[in-house]
Protein backbone atom coordinates (compact mmCIF):
# COMPACT_ATOMS: atom_id res chain seq x y z
CA UNK A 1 0.00 0.00 0.00
CA UNK A 2 2.81 2.41 0.24
CA UNK A 3 4.52 1.92 -2.45
CA UNK A 4 1.20 3.02 -4.45
CA UNK A 5 1.11 5.53 -2.37
CA UNK A 6 4.32 6.96 -3.13
CA UNK A 7 3.87 6.00 -6.59
CA UNK A 8 0.91 7.97 -6.79
CA UNK A 9 2.34 11.91 -6.60
CA UNK A 10 5.41 10.47 -8.85
CA UNK A 11 2.75 9.99 -11.89
CA UNK A 12 0.81 13.13 -10.90
CA UNK A 13 4.45 15.03 -11.06
CA UNK A 14 5.44 13.43 -14.37
CA UNK A 15 1.79 14.03 -16.02
CA UNK A 16 2.09 17.61 -15.10
CA UNK A 17 5.84 17.96 -16.52
CA UNK A 18 5.65 15.86 -19.46
CA UNK A 19 2.14 16.00 -20.97
CA UNK A 20 2.33 19.38 -21.48
CA UNK A 21 5.32 19.02 -23.12
CA UNK A 22 4.40 16.37 -25.45
CA UNK A 23 1.12 17.80 -26.42
CA UNK A 24 2.84 20.74 -27.53
CA UNK A 25 5.94 19.18 -29.48
CA UNK A 26 3.04 16.16 -30.80
CA UNK A 27 1.07 19.60 -32.37
CA UNK A 28 3.93 21.66 -33.21
CA UNK A 29 5.16 18.44 -35.46
CA UNK A 30 2.04 18.60 -37.31
CA UNK A 31 1.26 22.08 -37.37
CA UNK A 32 5.13 22.68 -38.89
CA UNK A 33 4.42 20.06 -41.53
CA UNK A 34 0.77 21.50 -42.75
CA UNK A 35 2.08 25.33 -42.46
CA UNK A 36 5.03 24.02 -44.70
CA UNK A 37 2.96 22.22 -46.93
CA UNK A 38 0.41 25.20 -47.93
CA UNK A 39 3.73 27.75 -48.04
CA UNK A 40 5.09 25.76 -50.26
CA UNK A 41 1.73 25.78 -52.59
CA UNK A 42 1.32 29.46 -52.40
CA UNK A 43 4.93 29.96 -53.64
CA UNK A 44 4.26 28.15 -56.18
CA UNK A 45 1.97 30.87 -57.69
CA UNK A 46 3.51 32.86 -59.79
CA UNK A 47 2.89 36.86 -59.42
CA UNK A 48 4.35 37.89 -62.97
CA UNK A 49 6.08 35.72 -65.80
CA UNK A 50 8.88 37.03 -67.91
CA UNK A 51 7.71 39.29 -70.33
CA UNK A 52 5.47 41.09 -67.92
CA UNK A 53 8.82 41.28 -65.39
CA UNK A 54 11.27 42.68 -68.00
CA UNK A 55 8.45 45.09 -69.21
CA UNK A 56 7.80 46.42 -65.78
CA UNK A 57 11.30 46.79 -65.20
CA UNK A 58 11.86 48.67 -68.32
CA UNK A 59 9.30 50.91 -67.25
CA UNK A 60 10.79 51.62 -64.28
CA UNK A 61 14.06 52.48 -65.38
CA UNK A 62 12.29 54.64 -67.94
CA UNK A 63 10.60 56.20 -65.02
CA UNK A 64 14.02 56.11 -63.08
CA UNK A 65 15.52 58.32 -65.78
CA UNK A 66 12.55 60.60 -66.21
CA UNK A 67 12.94 61.71 -62.23
CA UNK A 68 16.91 62.01 -62.52
CA UNK A 69 16.12 64.18 -65.51
CA UNK A 70 13.19 66.09 -63.63
CA UNK A 71 16.29 67.23 -60.41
Amino acid sequence: MTKKKAFTPLLYLASIVFLPWWISLSLNKSLESWVTNWWNTKQSETFLNDIQEKSILEKFIELEELFFWMK
